[in-house]
């Protein structure tokens, strides 16, 4: 069995090999902290499993999972999260991971997941799949929503604003500049078509992702 963990902090990829070659003693586990290590390992080696965090440096790794499926049909592709939120696990579903996790679940969780996305099946788990479920009673699986074209930091970003939440709140909150903020707030507005912050709180309390 050859594993690939791919995530760029180097004491998560070393916690993650711990509880992966203790469940797994025989296996080749790799590891890689960049998107171009990722695709020269992907490119190298047909791999069983691939475990990747879902921010790799600057990339958002729900954009490369179609082009790594490509390079290798059916490598089962297992995201490990910091968002829990519903519109983040369809997102993931929609470009072909195998099992989507957040971090904060235990090691035993991951063992779970990889035991079943080497069986040929998904993986969610029972707080996800309830998450999923909730937003396809909400808003369906099969169109893409406008914030789904988000990356995390930009759909982070959403949610603080459909909050109320000025510029310099966020910033603070988010350990970012207030200009990094404002771009963050024009990618937002452009993506998703809208002009104003009253045009992002209508539709966030549209799409049930503020109370």
């Amino acid at each position: 069995m050859h594993i690939l963990l791919a995530d760029d902090h180097a004491m998560v990829r070393s916690g993650l090999r711990r509880i992966v070659t203790e469940a797994y003693p025989d296996a080749v586990v790799v590891e890689v902290g960049s998107a171009t290590e990722l695709h020269q390992e992907v490119r190298k080696q047909n791999w069983s499993i691939l475990v990747l965090d879902i921010a790799l440096g600057e990339k958002n790794s729900l954009d490369m999972v179609p082009g790594l499926i490509e390079l290798r049909p059916g490598l089962p592709i297992i995201v490990l999260s910091m968002y829990g939120e519903r519109q983040f696990v369809v997102r993931a579903l929609r470009a072909g991971v195998s099992a989507y996790l957040t971090k904060d679940q235990a090691p035993a969780e991951l063992l779970r997941a990889m035991g079943s996305v080497l069986s040929g099946k998904r993986y969610l788990g029972q707080a996800l799949a309830a998450e999923l479920a909730e937003h396809v009673a909400l808003v369906g699986l099969s169109d893409e929503a406008l914030h789904e074209q988000l990356s995390p930091r930009e759909y982070e970003v959403l949610l603080l604003l459909a909050a109320a939440r000025s510029v310099s709140e966020i910033a603070t909150q988010l350990d970012l500049s207030a200009k990094t903020v404002s771009t963050y707030r024009t990618r937002i507005l452009e993506k998703m078509g809208m002009t104003s912050n009253a045009q992002l709180m209508r539709y966030a309390l549209q799409h049930a992702l503020v109370q």
